[in-house]
């Protein structure tokens, strides 16, 4: 049976069981026609028992109008697939316990943290084609959106955001960044919006600052010569083949060191890839570079936060949201060697260009297409996450940026006070220089394709060809899913 089928019919049949339960909450109350009159009224019984209030009345009854009109979210529970681990999950937990005992509609969410992205998409894909739903709240890129929406398995949050009763005012729209805001409004769905922005990150240059001072150099490098030459100062003063940078082989990194070099892995219409363009080749020559004379090097067994505190790498590249474990780690080692711990920074990615360029990035939360109460539900919870007081908190636990401007004046006593505060900042202030990377829905097959082709070129393929040919590779991914919806 045909996918989208399967999911229709999974829908229809819970839908009829839900109506058909006995043990279900009453249908919300009509809205028109006159009441029916009773024969008899009991008389009214003195109590000290507050009236409860009529079911059409109150901050979460339905609305009377418009596209949500009779729909009721109170008493949902919904459950949200999520990403974060450690520090970060249990900080989220203590956030999710606080809306499910303070929100006024009873709504409880269960968070369950299903591994990385990777790990969420093949749990969303699994269920799909088991013809089953999946989670009411996920995260993933836009490009998984794209995936997912190739069989209707998104709302369309549209309705949400800009509805008169539960969505967001003109005033709270204007307040988010407009490029985060728009991130998941996708041309090719009707302009439907598949996600919301909690939180963004940049990819960034970690460097140890106080290995730098060591090492003869006042500060992190701009330029791509200035880096080699730091790493691999870093590399002979420890002689073992590590010491100076971990390579970053995955999409992202090589997205940003062509956005560094002054290049796009995107056409300029932005509707195919172009990594075989002239920034991708001299990037990917420079790394291949610093391999073969022993600055760089590869590690595979997990993030790179260990080796760089325990000054197994100077430079090591990645995602802002790491700072808050690049900083326990750091920590740790020192407090381990009795010794004071090092100070590091981030900074952009060298670059060829007069002024950084930095690769921007985030998840996104999606509603799955469920029911309309549990689609509702969920909305209100992502209003409630990513308002800007509980935005502010959750960025300084995540390390995340915010996406509406009113957080920041909620952050000033984190950038201030906190152990990777000063980092925050640095990393803060090249926003303003950001660069996307695609949005296309072949983007995660591509981004597969890519970091096998980063591997292959370290481990010796010639790069001109090999960047040729991951670049058919992509763009007869991307005609093929495009075939798809046109």
């Amino acid at each position: 049976m045909h996918v989208k089928k399967v999911i229709t019919l999974a829908l229809v049949l819970l839908l009829v069981l839900a109506a058909c339960s006995g043990g279900g909450s009453e249908p919300a109350p009509s809205t028109g026609g006159e009441p029916v009159a009773q024969a008899t009224e009991a008389p009214a019984v003195p109590t000290d028992e507050p009236m409860a209030e009529p079911m059409d009345e109150g901050p979460c009854a339905p609305a009377k109008e418009g596209s949500l009109a009779g729909v009721d979210p109170r008493g949902q529970t919904i459950t949200w697939w999520h990403n974060h681990s450690r520090e970060r999950e249990e900080a989220l937990t203590g956030m999710v316990a606080e809306f499910n005992e303070s929100n006024e509609c009873g709504i409880t969410v269960i968070a369950e943290n299903q591994g990385g992205y990777d790990d969420i998409r093949d749990k969303v894909n699994a269920s799909i084609n088991a013809g089953e739903l999946p989670a009411a709240l996920i995260v993933g890129y836009q490009n998984d959106q794209a995936f997912y929406q190739l069989n209707q398995g998104l709302a369309d949050l549209n309705q949400f955001v800009n509805d008169s009763h539960w969505g967001l005012s003109a005033e709270e729209q204007a307040d988010f960044f407009e490029g985060f805001f728009n991130q998941s409004v996708h041309p090719v769905f009707d302009n439907q919006r598949l996600g919301f922005p909690p939180n963004r990150s940049i990819e960034v240059l970690y460097y140890n600052q106080t290995w730098l001072e060591e090492l003869g150099y006042d500060g992190p490098p701009t330029s791509p010569e200035e880096f080699r030459e730091m790493a691999c100062a870093a590399a002979d003063a420890v002689g073992d083949g590590t010491g100076g940078y971990i390579l970053r082989s995955d999409a992202s990194g090589t997205a940003a060191w062509t956005f560094a070099y002054g290049g796009d892995i995107l056409t300029e219409d932005g509707e195919h890839y172009a990594y075989d363009n002239p920034a991708t080749v001299e990037a990917m020559r420079f790394l291949k570079g610093m391999l073969d004379d022993g600055c760089a090097y590869l590690f595979t067994e997990g993030f790179p936060n260990p080796q760089f505190a325990a000054r197994k790498a100077i430079f090591t590249q990645g995602s802002s949201s790491g700072m808050p474990f690049y900083a326990i780690d750091v920590n740790t080692v020192a407090e381990e060697s009795s010794r004071a711990a090092d100070f590091w920074g981030v900074t952009a990615i060298p670059h060829t260009t007069a002024e950084p360029v930095v690769n921007v990035y985030g998840g996104d939360v999606m509603i799955t297409a469920t029911t309309p109460e549990q689609e509702l539900a969920a909305w209100l919870f992502i209003k409630h996450f990513t308002s800007a007081e509980v935005q502010a908190e959750w960025d300084e636990v995540s390390g995340y940026f915010p996406t509406r401007a009113s957080t920041e004046q909620y952050l000033s006593d984190y950038i201030s006070g906190s152990d990777t505060g000063a980092q925050y900042q640095q990393a803060h202030d090249l926003l303003q220089y950001g660069a996307y990377e695609p949005q296309l829905i072949s983007y995660q097959a591509v981004r597969d394709a890519a970091e096998e082709a980063f591997n292959a070129i370290m481990q010796g393929a010639d790069i001109d060809e090999t960047l040729a040919e991951l670049t058919k590779t992509a763009n007869e991914l991307q005609d093929e899913l495009m075939a798809e919806i046109q």
